[in-house]
């Protein structure tokens, strides 16, 4: 028979899974994985993600209708709050809290077209959300564009001719910073 689960034990595994791997609780709880796992199906912590009640950073994507890479970017560089858990398997989960992404979309309205986000999709919606639904019809959002073959063909071969990357980017349908990152990642490959 097993060694039994102490209080302490189970305290540690309550606050450790999400942040750790299975392998690496076992490790710590001297157990096997299979033990861990077990016990954890038994406390209701089998899955970590759903615990939470957080979304993850695919769901919010999904809902919004942007990809998922812009629901990172803006977690890494536009300050959208988000937590990183893992589950038992070592699949990292980037988690946001619902009311705290609201907060953040309504200081960074020009990030969203709130008039594609379905109602009630994201609930609980707040009351600005309505008034916004009907403002942003028409708005742009810039969107990430996947760089062709013949862009890049036609950067290089412009950028040997002299010509400069603000013109570039105008021949291109593109930003300035967007064309010289690319130069750039061409020319160190």
């Amino acid at each position: 028979m097993g060694q039994t689960w102490t209080d302490e034990d189970v305290f540690f595994l309550q606050k450790r899974v999400g942040n750790c791997s299975l392998s690496a609780i076992a490790k710590q709880l001297n157990r096997s994985e299979t033990a861990v796992s077990l016990k954890l199906k038994k406390m209701g912590l089998r899955n970590t993600k759903n615990a939470t009640g957080l979304l993850t950073s695919s769901e919010l994507a999904e809902a919004l209708h942007v990809d998922r890479k812009t629901v990172h970017h803006w977690i890494r560089f536009h300050g959208l709050e988000a937590i990183s858990r893992i589950t038992c398997y070592e699949r990292k989960f980037c988690l946001v809290d619902i009311n705290s992404f609201w907060q953040w979309a309504e200081q960074n309205p020009e990030k969203l077209d709130f008039s594609i986000v379905e109602k009630h999709a994201l609930p609980p919606e707040p009351e600005w959300l309505d008034e916004a639904r009907k403002t942003n019809t028409d708005k742009i959002i810039k969107t990430y564009k996947r760089w062709t073959t013949k862009e890049i063909e036609l950067l290089l071969k412009w950028r040997k001719e002299g010509v400069n990357f603000k013109e570039i980017a105008e021949k291109l349908s593109r930003s300035r910073i967007s064309v010289e990152r690319r130069y750039t990642r061409c020319k160190n490959n």
